[in-house]
């Protein structure tokens, strides 16, 4: 069964203005950041196979792009590990998908099926493994046979990947959700709190702000699962909340960790462990991205301190090639 968090976490996407700027911010398209809100429409998600399989859980959107509509289709996943056979899963889903539409007599002015953008956000804390293409998952067929398989592939948004510096400097409410699950004071809570209740001062996301409300709450429960939080409807009401609890909170932490190395070792522990996620998330992109990373290379990443990983994050998707990643400043 899904936790409030996690239930709380999907709901969020049920809005246009999540399901935008999600894209926007974290989707390589030029075209999707000049999508306005009134673009995107919820479409049915509930649908049945001719076998009689069917799909309830999965979250569906469609946007229009000039004349035509695209089909977003949006698989949350909460796992705390990657799933091998995404890659096949996301056949079979987006199969269904144009199969209903095929039904329902949904196609394009042309009669024909629109296009898809298949869409995996990860939210655990390990780096995603499994393969974004389907054919990674297959032996090589024999020779001529090549041009007669599958080739689903996915666009995954593994939100773990990016660097909390970067993801404060933009004007987008899921970078700023990104952000609150991987806090490091209670300064940052409260900074992306301030930011969110700003930008959705307007009346006419007030259901948007009782959605992350009830989101951010959810987060404050599951990092201090004894703590009296009681659930409010308003940014502002969270807000003022937590600035109630801060000092309750801080009092809490240093008197269970009374002895200082042992609140030190867990510490240093936890950034460590975070640098060495990072590191793993860096090799993964670039093994991706280039092929055969040399050793030497590969040596100096597992090697290497968090600014240095903080500056290669930054440049990778400004460069070419290894040698403009790794070239000093």
């Amino acid at each position: 069964m899904a936790s409030s968090h996690d239930s709380a976490y999907k709901q969020l996407f049920a809005h246009p203005e999540m399901v935008r700027d999600l894209l926007a911010g974290f989707a390589p398209f030029p075209w999707v950041r000049q999508l306005d809100v009134s673009a995107f429409e919820r479409v049915n998600a509930s649908y049945v196979s001719e076998v009689g399989q069917q799909r309830h859980d999965d979250m569906v959107w469609r946007l229009k792009l000039g004349g035509d509509w695209i089909y977003v289709y949006l698989l949350l996943e909460f796992q705390s590990h990657s799933e091998r056979w995404m890659a096949l899963r996301m056949q079979v889903y987006v199969g269904l998908l144009l199969q209903d539409l095929v039904k329902r007599h949904q196609l394009t002015v042309q009669g024909m099926l629109p296009p898809v953008l298949p869409l995996v956000l990860y939210s655990g804390d390990q780096p995603w493994r499994a393969a974004i293409a389907l054919s990674s998952l297959m032996l090589s067929p024999p020779e001529g046979l090549q041009d007669l398989q599958p080739e689903q592939k996915y666009l995954l948004i593994d939100q773990n990947s990016y660097q909390p510096g970067i993801l404060a400097e933009q004007t987008n409410l899921v970078a700023a959700i990104f952000r609150l699950q991987r806090w490091r004071s209670t300064e940052d809570i409260l900074d992306v709190i301030t930011k969110l209740a700003a930008w959705l001062k307007h009346g006419k996301n007030a259901t948007l702000r009782t959605s992350l409300s009830h989101w951010i709450v959810a987060c404050l429960k599951r990092q201090r699962v004894d703590a009296d939080i009681p659930m409010v409807d308003d940014l502002l009401e969270v807000k003022a909340m937590y600035n109630q609890k801060f000092k309750t909170f801080e009092e809490e932490w240093e008197y269970e960790a009374v002895e200082k190395g042992r609140l030190q070792g867990r510490l240093q522990g936890r950034i460590q462990g975070r640098i060495e996620a990072d590191r793993e998330r860096l090799l993964f992109l670039l093994n991706n991205r280039f092929p055969d990373v040399p050793v030497a290379a590969q040596q100096r990443i597992t090697a290497a301190s968090a600014s240095e990983l903080d500056g290669w994050f930054k440049r990778f998707l400004r460069v070419n090639t290894l040698e403009e990643l790794f070239k000093p400043d």
